[in-house]
């Protein structure tokens, strides 16, 4: 009588544990599909704000090869105007000097 009793006890025990497992499993399974969810909407959320698809991946290549030709094109185009502007420099230092021979020879051809 009494392992009858012990063995409804421990069977009663283990029912009770179970439906605590059972419990248990099944509430973390709904946070776990909860935060996956919640993950998954993130997820679309940053896809939707941040696009990188391939076409605009190569938009942007483009983009940026087209700026650095121009930016290319704007430094030859720097360094050809500072050169012209070196001679140009050079050239009106020539012109006053020639312009001070000039003068200085008209005055002394005017006081001969």
């Amino acid at each position: 009588m009494k392992e009858t009793q012990i063995r409804k006890y421990v069977e009663h025990c283990n029912n009770s544990l179970q439906e605590i497992v059972d419990l248990q499993s099944a509430q973390a399974i709904k946070e776990f599909q909860t935060k996956t969810e919640e993950n998954f909407q993130r997820l679309d959320d940053a896809k939707s704000r941040f696009k990188t698809d391939t076409q605009s991946i190569e938009e942007f290549k483009a983009l940026k090869s087209e700026f650095s030709t121009k930016i290319d094109d704007l430094e030859k185009s720097i360094d050809y105007y500072e050169k012209l502007a070196d001679e140009i420099q050079e050239f009106l230092v020539e012109c006053e000097v020639k312009e001070k021979l000039a003068m200085k020879r008209l005055s002394q051809s005017t006081k001969r």
